[in-house]
Order: C-alpha cells, then structure tokens, then sequence
C-alpha cells in the first residue's frame, strides 16, 4: 500500500483534496487534525501531560479546553513547538497502527491529510509528500469566509508554519490551488493517475 502523505498551509484546500482522493475507490484517508483531536479527548494521560505543561490556562471547569488550547498554542512559536512536541509522536504512533491495521486490505493507497507533516520532520514515512499550496491572500480569504476563526488569528497561524518555499523543496509533488474547484479536481486527477 502506497504511503502519501498530503499537506498545506491553512485553508490552502489539503483537507479537500484528500476528501476528494477518498472518493476513488482504493484509498484510505486519515485526517490527522480530526482523529488527533479524537485521541486527545479520550486520552487522560495525554491530557494531563497538555495541563502539566501550558498550567491552568487551558482549563475550563476542571477540563482541558480545545478552544483555550489552540490559543495557547498559536499564541507564538514555542507554544506550538512545545504542543507539537507532545502530540506527534501520539500522532505517529495512531497512522503508523492505522497503516498496518489495513495492510491486508484492498485498499492501494494510504493518503495522510496533515498541517504540519514537514515541520514534525514525518516526511520520511511517505513514499511520496504532496503539498497543496495557494496565495497568502486567497488563503487569507477562504480561512476568513469559514468564519471559525478572526482575521488576526489567520496570519498568526500562517506565520507560524513553515513558509511555502521551504516546504516546496521538500515536496514531490506541489499542486496550486488558487483557480476554480474544477480546475483544483483536473489537478487531482492527474496526481491519481501518477499515483497508480
């Protein structure tokens, strides 16, 4: 089962590429942001270790707090070293048993959906990286019109990634996503076809 890993800077369309490369037939899709998030609420330990080092800050009626943490954490870039630090070899450690649990099954392709796979030096796991890259501008305004998140915010988090340039040195494949949806699926398609 061929390895690829897909990654992007915020609202650069990574997350919709992978959903719609989960819609061939042969491939298996793990969202890392989704699933993390997933593990870290049924984790008491992962938890406890999240309060033990970001303190009461975190913590809302005796529970970690999501919302509080990724303030926190995109507050600056040691915050997010710091978080990253804690939660990716969790992270690693749930694809890495995700992978092997479907070994033995029909799918081809084994596609992981994360922000940060560059940057946690994941890279290494994959058979091939793609990176879905897109204007700082019409990232800017994709993130701003999913309305999850205030303008401040949205340059905070894209200057605390890794800055495009470096990540397309890194990348086997970089597919440019500041066109329509239609002409981003073309773009897709032929990923699929090399892929297979």
């Amino acid at each position: 089962m061929y390895k690829i890993g897909i990654t992007g800077g915020i609202a650069s369309g990574k997350t919709t590429a992978s959903n719609y490369l989960k819609n061939k037939k042969n491939v298996f899709v793990f969202n890392a942001d989704k699933e993390s998030k997933k593990y870290l609420k049924n984790s008491h330990s992962l938890q406890k270790k999240i309060i033990h080092t970001f303190g009461q800050s975190v913590v809302k009626d005796n529970n970690l707090d999501l919302k509080l943490l990724a303030e926190k954490a995109f507050a600056d870039k040691i915050n997010h070293k710091i978080l990253n630090g804690i939660m990716w070899p969790e992270i690693f450690m749930l694809i890495s048993n995700t992978y092997k649990e479907l070994r033995d099954t029909n799918y081809k392709i084994f596609i992981v959906d994360a922000a940060v796979i560059f940057e946690a030096n994941f890279n290494s796991f994959f058979d091939k990286n793609v990176l879905v890259t897109a204007k700082k501008a019409v990232r800017i305004e994709r993130a701003v019109s999913r309305r999850n998140l205030p303008l401040e915010s949205i340059q905070n988090r894209i200057s605390l990634q890794m800055s495009e340039n470096a990540k397309k040195k890194l990348a086997d494949y970089v597919i440019t996503n500041n066109a329509s949806i239609d002409t981003f699926y073309k773009k897709l398609d032929a990923l699929y076809s090399n892929l297979i």
